[in-house]
């Protein structure tokens, strides 16, 4: 059976807890470098239980935000994606995602957001965005949304101060 797509079950929520915590091991060291230890450790004294923390949320059944799960063919969960939907603006917006690190460059992220987009449509959508860094630590996310047909960028800057 190949890899599939299932909606977010209460159950899921450690394992993709811990997909999140993996996948954005580069991202926090990347973050360190870029800050310095002294001003990273201010804003963002635990970035892992922070993440862990986004995800729970995410997942809360209130929360307004669609799970889903990735799936491999031993129906092991190997990767997430959650989304929100503005049914005033149109807009739908890619949040957290992320594919296993042991499992990345294998296409599933591709699927995972042809699913997501196609879910997007379905509901009415009439545009997509999503969010990601400009530093090296993000550039296979940036490489995973091109894939998926993002082509459209806005530059941005995010800065930082200790006070």
């Amino acid at each position: 059976m190949p890899p599939r797509i299932r909606k977010f079950q209460p159950a899921d929520l450690t394992r993709i807890q811990d997909i999140a915590a993996a996948a954005w091991q580069p991202v926090f060291r990347s973050s360190e470098e870029l800050l310095g230890t002294d001003l990273f450790n201010l804003v963002s004294p635990d970035p892992e239980a922070a993440k862990r923390w986004q995800v729970a949320t995410a997942c809360e059944p209130d929360s307004g935000t669609k799970v889903w799960v990735v799936v491999d063919d031993g129906d092991e969960i190997v990767g997430f994606i959650t989304a929100d939907l503005n049914r005033k603006t149109l807009v739908g917006e890619i949040r957290n995602n992320a594919i296993d690190p042991d499992r990345q460059s294998g296409g599933l992220g591709v699927l995972m957001y042809d699913f997501v987009l196609e879910r997007m449509k379905e509901a009415g959508m009439k545009a997509v965005k999503v969010e990601t860094g400009a530093d090296e630590a993000h550039a296979p996310a940036r490489r995973a949304y091109e894939k998926a047909g993002f082509e459209r960028s806005i530059p941005s800057a995010m800065y930082y101060r200790a006070i």
